[in-house]
């Protein structure tokens, strides 16, 4: 499942030893398992969704007791949160943020945008500073960010394909607002200097939000650990430098990477 939904979080697993590394696949296999469940109900009547969050929280019950698992997913689940003693609440806000998600048409604000990031990314970030293990809780912050960093380079690389495949702007209403930019713009071939602006500021504070993790990174116990981290952390900001390059064209096509130029802005990560 890692390796077929979520490229660069495999490649950055490699770095981890063999029960941190199951772990870490059972933990995005639960997080797939919220965002699969949840987006199944996009477009039904909203007591679909209400069932299928009962059924997510009555799952993360069963986990969480000592009653009898058939499901080897949920069983993999049990086990990393015991060995690792990962906490419940991460999960109950992952499935808080990816329920809003489906309902959400327009983010408010940068407050309400910076509340989004959290629940759907900085959870994960807790999640794994909990399974590599970290020095004291003055890390979590830096881990948080790192989730909310990487959530802001998704936003800002899928912003044409979000609002012309799902008619979801997560660009802040008043940011867009600010900088002129009207919600239809966001589904035209190319975008505006204005948009381009909106996005190069965004883009500054995701950098931002990756330099505090950088900060965090040393406060990983685990050398495996630090090592994965530092993968994930190299390999998505570059998504952002692509669009850099690009002079913050967020329209004409998706900013991608590959292998080799995650591997590279890895290596030059490590050496700078």
């Amino acid at each position: 499942m890692t390796r077929a939904h979520a490229a660069s979080f495999y490649l950055a697993s490699h770095a981890l030893g063999g029960d941190q590394r199951r772990g870490a696949y059972a933990v995005y296999a639960f997080c797939r398992r919220i965002d699969d469940a949840i987006d199944e109900a996009e477009g039904a009547p909203r007591e679909e969704l209400d069932r299928r969050v009962t059924v997510l929280r009555a799952e993360l019950d069963a986990v969480c007791s000592w009653e009898p698992l058939a499901d080897p997913a949920l069983l993999a689940l049990r086990d990393t949160m015991r060995r690792y003693g990962i906490e419940r609440r991460p999960f109950d806000e992952l499935i808080d943020g990816v329920a809003w998600d489906v309902t959400l048409e327009q983010v408010r604000d940068e407050a309400e945008f910076d509340r989004y990031c959290y629940l759907v990314a900085g959870t994960v970030g807790l999640m794994m500073a909990e399974l590599f293990g970290v020095t004291g809780p003055e890390a979590l912050p830096h881990a948080i960010d790192l989730g909310v960093a990487m959530q802001y380079t998704n936003i800002l690389r899928d912003v044409r394909e979000d609002m012309v495949e799902r008619g979801r702007v997560y660009l802040p209403q008043t940011a867009l607002e600010r900088f002129g930019v009207s919600r239809e713009e966001l589904s035209l071939p190319s975008a505006s200097p204005r948009l381009r602006a909106l996005v190069r500021e965004m883009a500054a504070v995701a950098r931002e939000k990756y330099a505090s993790a950088d900060k965090g990174i040393p406060m990983i116990r685990s050398a495996a650990g630090r090592a994965a981290t530092t993968i994930m952390r190299a390999a998505y900001s570059e998504i952002l430098t692509v669009l850099e390059q690009r002079d913050w064209e967020v329209l004409a096509g998706r900013a991608r990477v590959s292998t080799a130029g995650k591997l590279a802005a890895v290596a030059l990560y490590v050496t700078r």
